[in-house]
């Protein structure tokens, strides 16, 4: 039924908006590179709308990013010594620890010289708001929860591609995103780390995107660096500065 809903749905947009309302989905995986390496399948999906008479598109994107292994912790990034939740059971600093890793990113904005008449080599400038959220969990051996960091990240975003039109069309893209808000926030059961909210400093984020596309289908490369300050905070254990480098694929389909 519910399926069947959409598809009515569909058909009433298709017969009301023609071409200008575009809608595709995405599945694909990253290799997340950050404190550890892990990898994760994803799931994509964009609506775009743009007129035919007009120049620019509008698009909203959503994107998620959940492990399919666990990697083990690298001990060395701690600057604490960890305790164990039961205080009998102390954890020693040669105990192996499990991390898992996962996030998502929304974007919604404009791209520039979108035209479908344009057969030339022509430039696409993009202006969007960027959310992003990442989050590694610690666990022990028998799968205790310890502690799980998240970071979240909302801003704007600029950036420009080049668009070669043919049968199989080419696109290249580059992004700066800056953040005006910027949170880390630390859970846990250790003893001494409370829950508790942690800013951070603003730093620039980049991306950059191949894709490529013929007909319904589509193959994209997108390589992100995400850069997260540091959280300084006297009450809790404070986290140093680090970076996530996150190359992924994503096969696309356009409806």
């Amino acid at each position: 039924m519910r399926f069947r809903i959409i598809c009515f749905l569909l058909a009433i947009g298709s017969s009301s908006f023609g071409q200008k309302i575009r809608f595709n989905s995405s599945i694909g995986s990253s290799f997340i590179s950050w404190h550890e390496q892990q990898m994760t399948v994803d799931f994509g999906a964009q609506i775009s709308y743009q007129k035919p008479t007009k120049n620019r598109k509008y698009f909203i994107a959503l994107r998620s990013l959940g492990n399919v292994a666990t990697s083990v912790t690298d001990r060395s990034k701690y600057t604490t010594l960890f305790e164990s939740p039961v205080q009998s059971q102390p954890l020693i600093e040669s105990t192996f620890l499990n991390s898992s890793m996962r996030g998502g990113e929304a974007e919604a904005g404009v791209v520039w010289n979108t035209h479908p008449s344009k057969k030339n080599i022509h430039l696409t400038p993009v202006l969007s708001f960027f959310s992003r959220s990442i989050a590694r969990r610690i666990s022990s051996p028998k799968g205790e929860y310890l502690e799980e960091e998240k970071y979240r990240l909302h801003g704007l975003s600029a950036g420009v591609g080049v668009v070669i039109p043919g049968k199989t069309s080419l696109g290249v893209q580059a992004q700066l995103i800056q953040p005006f808000f910027s949170e880390a926030t630390l859970f846990g059961q250790l003893i001494g780390v409370p829950v508790q909210s942690l800013s951070q400093e603003k730093t620039l984020n980049y991306r950059a995107k191949v894709q490529v596309s013929r007909g319904n289908f589509g193959l994209a490369i997108h390589v992100d660096v995400v850069n997260l300050g540091a959280a300084v905070n006297p009450n809790s254990r404070s986290i140093r500065a680090s970076q996530a480098v996150i190359p992924s694929s994503l096969f696309t389909y356009f409806f």
